[in-house]
Parts: C-alpha cells; sequence; structure tokens
C-alpha cells in the first residue's frame, strides 16, 4: 500500500480511496431516502386527490367524523339491535302530493277520503288506526264532515283503536331568570267531539314532538297536559296507547287511564307526584330511537314477528291508490289486499309539500307521519325499559372514557380511530339494551365529548413539554 506525503500527515491511498468513498456514498444514501419520502408522498397526494375528486375521500371523512356524532352512532345502534321482535308493524297510508291532486285538494284535505280510509283499515283487520290530521274547523264553528260524523257514531265497539290527532295551542311567558317558557293553553274543540262522546276505542291524542335547538326532533312527547284551573285533561302520545293495548299480554287500559289522572292532580292541581304501577317509565320527554328514514330502502332492514311470520315494520302506500275523491265524494278504487291492514297500526297522514308536517331527525327529514310510525314500532321500548338512575349513567360515561383515553394513548392513527368507533357504538348498543336507549344516548353525550376535550389537553401539555426543546417547532409535527 502506496504512501502519500501531505503536509502534516501521513494516509495511505487506501485510506485516501475510504474517505473519498465515505464521502461520496453518505450524500447519496441521504438523498436516495429523501427520494423516496417525496415520492411516497406525492403518490399520497396523487390518491388523495383522486379520492376527493371521486366523492370517495368526502364520505371517508364523514365517516370518520361520524364516529363522535351520538345521531350517527345511534343509526349505527339501531341497525345492529333492530326492532323488538314483537313489536306491532305500522303501515303509512300516504297524501302525499299525487294523491292531492288527483283528489282535487287545495286546502284541508278532504274529512270524506280520511273516513273512506278509516272505514278500509278497519275492515281489513288493522289493528289500531291513527288518524295524523287536524280535525279543527278552519272558520270558527264549522259543520262536519256528514261521512266522517256518520262513521265515528256508528264505529263498533269491537272495531279497532282509533286515534285521532288533537291540536293543541300554546302560550309563551316570561320564566324564572327572564327566560321564555311555553305553556299548552287549550286545545280547541271540533265538530266531532260529541261524535265520539262515549266510544271506548276512539280518543285523543297527542302527536307534540320536543324540537332541539338544531330544529331536529329527537324526542317525543309521551303526553300532553291542558290545565284549566286546578282540573284539566292529559292527551296520552299514540306511542303510550300502543303500549296500553299490547297485541300480546295484558291490557294496561285502565293504568293508562288512572296515569292520566295523576298527571292532571299533579301538573294542575298541584297535587304529589304519585309513582304510578304502569308505566314503567314516567318522563314526559322520551329519546325516540328512529327505526327507518323517510327512503324506500330503510325499512326493509327491519322485520318483525307477527302470528308466527315475520313482516317488514313498514309499509307505506299513497293513500290515492285506495281512495278516489270525485265531487266531494270518496269511494274505494277497486278491491283492496287485507295484507296491508291485518294486524298493523294503520297511520293516516300526509307528506305533501306544504302540509307544514315536515321535521329535520337524526336519520334526515321525513314527515311528521313517520316520525309518529318510529315511535309507534318502539312504543315497548319507549314506554316499558325503565332508565338507568344518575349515578349509574356517571359511572358508565367515566368508564367508557377511561376506556376511549386509553385507545387513544395505546394505538395510533387509523387502528385508534376504528377501535375508538367500535367501542362508543358498542357501548351505545349495550347500555341501550340494558337500560334504555335514552340512557345510551346519556352516556355517549358525556363520555364523547370528554373524549374530545381529554385529546385537546393531551395535545396542549405535549406542546408545552416540547418548547424548551424545540422552540415555536413545538407546534410542528416530528
Amino acid at each position: 500500500m502506496k504512501a502519500l506525503a501531505v503536509p502534516g500527515l501521513l494516509v495511505s491511498t487506501g485510506s485516501v480511496e475510504f474517505a473519498a468513498m465515505h464521502r461520496f456514498i453518505k450524500p447519496v444514501i441521504g438523498e436516495g431516502h429523501v427520494a423516496r419520502h417525496r415520492i411516497q408522498t406525492a403518490a399520497i397526494v396523487v390518491i388523495a386527490a383522486l379520492a376527493m375528486l371521486s366523492g370517495i375521500g368526502q364520505r371517508v371523512l364523514d365517516s370518520h367524523s361520524n364516529l363522535g356524532d351520538a345521531d350517527h352512532l345511534a343509526a349505527l345502534s339501531l341497525i345492529m339491535s333492530g326492532v323488538p321482535r314483537d313489536a306491532l308493524p305500522v303501515t303509512f297510508l300516504d297524501v302525499d302530493d299525487r294523491t292531492r291532486l288527483d283528489w282535487g285538494a287545495t286546502g284541508v284535505t278532504p274529512h270524506a277520503a280520511l273516513a273512506a280510509l278509516i272505514q278500509q283499515a278497519a275492515d281489513n283487520g288493522a289493528w289500531g288506526i291513527l288518524v295524523d290530521f287536524d280535525l279543527t274547523p278552519i272558520q270558527e264553528g264549522a259543520s262536519a264532515d256528514p261521512k266522517l260524523a256518520e262513521l265515528l257514531r256508528g264505529y263498533p265497539a269491537t272495531a279497532p283503536q282509533l286515534m285521532l290527532a288533537r291540536k293543541i295551542h300554546f302560550l309563551r311567558g316570561g320564566g324564572n331568570a327572564g327566560e321564555r317558557t311555553v305553556q299548552a293553553a287549550s286545545a280547541p274543540p271540533t265538530p266531532y267531539d260529541g261524535d265520539i262522546a262515549g266510544k271506548p276505542n276512539i280518543g285523543w291524542v297527542t302527536t307534540l314532538n320536543d324540537i332541539a335547538k338544531d330544529r331536529s326532533v329527537r324526542r317525543i312527547r309521551l303526553w300532553q297536559t291542558i290545565c284549566e284551573g286546578a282540573a284539566g285533561i292529559a292527551y296520552p302520545s299514540a306511542a303510550l296507547v300502543v303500549a296500553a293495548y299490547p297485541a300480546d299480554g295484558p291490557s294496561h287500559a285502565a293504568e293508562l287511564v288512572s296515569f292520566l289522572q295523576s298527571r292532571v292532580a299533579a301538573e294542575c292541581g298541584h297535587s304529589p307526584v304519585m309513582a304510578m304501577a304502569w308505566p314503567p317509565v314516567q318522563n314526559a320527554s322520551a329519546q325516540l330511537p328512529f327505526v327507518f328514514a323517510d327512503g324506500g330502502t330503510a325499512p326493509a332492514q327491519f322485520r318483525i314477528v307477527q302470528k308466527g311470520g315475520d313482516t317488514v315494520a313498514l309499509r307505506r302506500i299513497s293513500a290515492g291508490q285506495l281512495v278516489k275523491v270525485a265531487n266531494g265524494i270518496a269511494a274505494a278504487a277497486g278491491d283492496i289486499d287485507r295484507d296491508p291492514f291485518a294486524g298493523r297500526v294503520v297511520i293516516i297522514g300526509a307528506s305533501y309539500a306544504d302540509s307544514g308536517d315536515i321535521y329535520e331527525t337524526p336519520f334526515g327529514t321525513m314527515p311528521g307521519a313517520l316520525v309518529l310510525a318510529n315511535s309507534i314500532v318502539q312504543a315497548k321500548t319507549i314506554t316499558e325499559l325503565a332508565p338507568a338512575s344518575a349515578l349509574t349513567k356517571n359511572l358508565l360515561a367515566m368508564l367508557l372514557f377511561l376506556l376511549l383515553a386509553w385507545v387513544a394513548r395505546t394505538f395510533i392513527g387509523a387502528a385508534a380511530v376504528v377501535i375508538l368507533g367500535a367501542a362508543t357504538l358498542t357501548a351505545l348498543f349495550l347500555i341501550s339494551r340494558n337500560f334504555g336507549f335514552s340512557s345510551g344516548i346519556d352516556v355517549i353525550a358525556v363520555a364523547v365529548p370528554g373524549f374530545a376535550f381529554f385529546k385537546l389537553i393531551d395535545s396542549l401539555v405535549f406542546i408545552a413539554m416540547s418548547v424548551p426543546k424545540q422552540g415555536w417547532r413545538a407546534v410542528l409535527k416530528p
């Protein structure tokens, strides 16, 4: 090995060759690593751009954000759990835009047509019938429709339970701390009040919902009390009536009357609230576990047992296919199939555009009749599964919060997101099954925001601890 004379240093040619090679290889290796990183970044950018342009990326982002949204988690939980197998199925006779056009109805829906639909449902074995139309006359003192009045007067005691929607007027007033309150003031009379007097299987119900601050309906009223001094009347919801008259098992008709009387005594007469034997759930407002949306595919996902077989939870038929109206006279459009009615709760309602009865829900926009249909299918769940106590819900929320925090600290990236979503959904499903849907939502509503706050604090603490070493670069990703 030859030596080279360098001032102040003696090295071999082999060392020079090695040093030169080292100086050459090191940047090449580094540049190769940087190049690979740049290629990976470019590939990810291209894939992400194509996904966003095709819409796939937006759906993925929506799915990710929905993992922390209680409404979407509730929807997923319901798809997993379905509905009680012994629930009552519903048929929605829909007065839609096409029906209104065929009937020539530009104002009030013809009451004669409603009478014809009620008769068809009763004749074909409906379990119960709900008329979701305001029967209050537009002009005070207006007379009743002869056909509907005749049907109500002659309604047989053996006919299905008939529920008529009662209109309720509200007044706004000042409350505590200057808050505005809304109070039920009156239930205006209808020209049919005398026709149903003394009929045990015809009654008025409330169809009111509780509308949240974001204008969405997530809860329904189980009853509504109208006070006149120390007296008054409490109108049950359709769900409460359906729960009181189960298709199988003992009737709770007497308990329902006693319960409503107790609500009048407590809310109007200021008597002590008495704990009644039925219903188990005695909260005026109940969380509604939606089952189906205003679409053609959702109802098919839910099938329930009925007389040894199974059937879809919801059937929807345009009312114009069943009844024709000409010159103010309503008549059947032809032979009627018994299957859509037998053993089902028939809701006669509207979905036409200017009905004023359209609501935002966690399952999207839907007519009020479909909100009622959801409540009827879930009537037993709403009224008979007592919610967890406040202490139990707080403990469950804390346990879920700790689980989510542990997952976030243990797993990374997409794995953590998937596990977090699965854990939250499973918790909602189990809590809802054991303590009711309302309790499940309450627990999620505490645990998920608490976890989000934990992540915020965790991130701020990490930045604060990194500042002494990295300065302002602590806010950058490593």
